[in-house]
This record gives C-alpha cells, sequence and structure tokens, in this order.
C-alpha cells in the first residue's frame, strides 16, 4: 500500500458492499486513496484486521485489510458504539457520520438554542393535552414521528372553522373526521402506537404550478475539512399532497428559485441565505452529536418568502440526484460521492 492512505467504507450488510463500492470508487477521481467496503460483523477486533471487498481489475474481491486510517460510515444508526471503539484503533476522529439516524427532536432542540432559531417551526413533543391545546391555537399540526423517514406515518391535522377535526395522511384529501376530541386521540394513538412523536406548526408552503414545493441541501465537508453546500434540488409534491416525499419532479434548486424569485439580485441574496443557514445548521449539528462528514437538509419556504428547516437528515437519499429533471448526471452528482472520500482523505492525513 505504501504511503496512499486507506480508506474504508462501512455499510450494513453484505448485499450492499460491492454495489456501494463500484460506485465510490467511480467517482473517486484523481484521489490518491485504497479503497474497500465492510461490514461491522466482518471486524475481527482481537487481530486488528477487517474482511473487506476491494476492486482488482474491475473485479470485486475479497481479502483481510488492517485497520484503516478513516472510515466513511454509511451504517444508519442511532448509536456509535462501534464507530467509537474503531477510534480507540485507528485514531480520535478519524472515522465520521458518528450518528445518522437522527432524532428529530433533539435536532429541533439543537437548532433552536442557536442564532438559527428563526428558521425552526414551533415544536413540541407529542402529548394529547399539549397537542389539543396547541391545536386550537394553530389551527393546523403536523405530526411526525422522532425517528422516521420517507415521509412515511406523517399526518396533518386541522380544526376547521365549524370545530371539526380532520386528520390529513399525503392528500389534502381527509383520511379521518372527528368531532370528538376523545374519538380523535383513540384513533390518533392507533395511528402512533408505542413510537415518539413530535408536532410542528403547519407551514403553508410555496407552491410552483398549484404543486407545494421543497428544498433539499445536501451539505458536505470538502478536502479542507470545511462544510459547504454540494448540491441543491427541489422536490414537487403530485397535486394535492401536502408532503414532497412521494415527489412527482425532482428539480434543480437554482431552476425553482429562477420561478419563484424574478428579480436576479433578490434570487442570488435568497439563494446565499440558503447556504450559510444550512452550513451553520451542519456545524452546530455536529457539536451535538459528533464527527459528521455529511447531511441534507430539508428546507421550506413559505408564502412569505420565509425560510423554514423542516429536518435535517443523516440518511442521504443519493439516488434522488439521479432522478432531477435536465440531469446531466456525472456533472450532476459526482461531487456527492467524490467529497466524503475527499474528506476521509483529509482525516487520514490530519495526525493531530
Amino acid at each position: 500500500m505504501g504511503d496512499i492512505p486507506l480508506i474504508g467504507i462501512m455499510v450494513p450488510s453484505r448485499k450492499q458492499q460491492k454495489k456501494i463500492l463500484q460506485i465510490y470508487s467511480r467517482y473517486k477521481g484523481d484521489l490518491m486513496i485504497d479503497l474497500f467496503c465492510f461490514i461491522p460483523n466482518d471486524i475481527n477486533w482481537g487481530k486488528h484486521k477487517i474482511k473487506g471487498v476491494y476492486l482488482k481489475d474491475n473485479t470485486c474481491e475479497t481479502k483481510m485489510f488492517r485497520f484503516p486510517d478513516a472510515i466513511y460510515n454509511r451504517c444508519y444508526q442511532r448509536r456509535a458504539k462501534t464507530i467509537r471503539r474503531l477510534e480507540k484503533y485507528i485514531g480520535e476522529n478519524k472515522c465520521f457520520n458518528h450518528i445518522t439516524y437522527f432524532n428529530k427532536w433533539r435536532v429541533c432542540e439543537a437548532l433552536s438554542s442557536t442564532e438559527l432559531d428563526k428558521y425552526i417551526p414551533k415544536t413540541w413533543l407529542y402529548k394529547p393535552e399539549v397537542f389539543m391545546k396547541e391545536l386550537t391555537k394553530e389551527k393546523r399540526l403536523i405530526l411526525k414521528p422522532s425517528y422516521g423517514s420517507l415521509g412515511k406515518q406523517i399526518y396533518l391535522v386541522e380544526l376547521t372553522e365549524g370545530y371539526m377535526i380532520n386528520v390529513y395522511q399525503d392528500t389534502i384529501l381527509p383520511r379521518y373526521t372527528f368531532n370528538d376530541k376523545k374519538v380523535l386521540f383513540q384513533k390518533l394513538n392507533e395511528l402512533i402506537g408505542e413510537k415518539n412523536y413530535i408536532f410542528q406548526k403547519a407551514i403553508e408552503m410555496e407552491k410552483v404550478d398549484g404543486k407545494i414545493i421543497d428544498l433539499r441541501i445536501l451539505v458536505q465537508k470538502d478536502i479542507n475539512g470545511n462544510w459547504v453546500v454540494t448540491n441543491g434540488v427541489s422536490r414537487v409534491a403530485p397535486y394535492n399532497f401536502f408532503i414532497t416525499n412521494c415527489c412527482e419532479v425532482i428539480l434543480k434548486m437554482e431552476e425553482v428559485l429562477e420561478t419563484l424569485i424574478s428579480d436576479s439580485f433578490e434570487r442570488s441574496f435568497f439563494l446565499q441565505e440558503i447556504y450559510k443557514t444550512c452550513i451553520k445548521a451542519a456545524r452546530k449539528l455536529e457539536e451535538k452529536i459528533g464527527l459528521l462528514g455529511e447531511v441534507g437538509i430539508d428546507m421550506a419556504i413559505d408564502k412569505k418568502g420565509h425560510l423554514w428547516i423542516l429536518e435535517v437528515n443523516g440518511k442521504i437519499q443519493k439516488s434522488m440526484y439521479h432522478m432531477m429533471d435536465n440531469s446531466h448526471d456525472d456533472e450532476d452528482v459526482s461531487l456527492i460521492y467524490q467529497r466524503p472520500l475527499e474528506y476521509a482523505y483529509y482525516l487520514s492525513q490530519n495526525k493531530g
């Protein structure tokens, strides 16, 4: 191996190893690293060895490796037990993405205690009595699981002028309607089960052609260890949907902003606000939960042009960047794979 750094990519299952290795090998460019992919169960702690998959003449082969110089964690987990154990051998802060399965309540708490508070919708832990009190005041609330992804089990609850309560899932056609709060909470308890939920003031999101849109900003660390915005897309929901997870089309963020903000100076200023806000959010979150290398930040623009942080995700859906309308594939997506490898190289060179 010589002086070339050895970088490991840790993935959750054996069936993902070859695919992940091939993708990241394709995009590593001229970066001078040796790359292999492994799962936690293939770490031999006693011998300080890891069984991993590597590319030899474009063919995936398996062999035993020494512990790497840096590790890119792609296992989606709530705790950093394996990473902290690895760092006892390879050095502190040599594995990034300590925690990738974020607790939405903890994220809101972390960001609300900073200057980013103005970008965070009012948020509460779900308790029936608190929920009813706030529903009476706010009229529309979003209910979502503390641990959740892909927009699953998210509900919009609305108190109408006639004091009926509508519960929506995905679309703005009521799934359930109640005139008795006791029956409402029986149904909510049935829907929620044992999961922890939060609820937030519903944002009246901006629309394009009558369809709501959001922004997904990918923030990553570069080869110098600095947070930068790598990419931004906009998800356009189907007509009559109140969430964008089941999106109809994915567009470049700049393309959507051109539609919403006609003045180029105002648009440029707004884009800079997005970038600065996302980078600050990544930094603040990292201070709270441990070393990170990338996060996806979901943002909304309301009808008054105010920017909101809806969610921060550690589980990055990189496939969406291949689905962009009018995408030039490699040109548009290469950096989203290259930057984690560059950051791993940076960590491998950092002797501090």
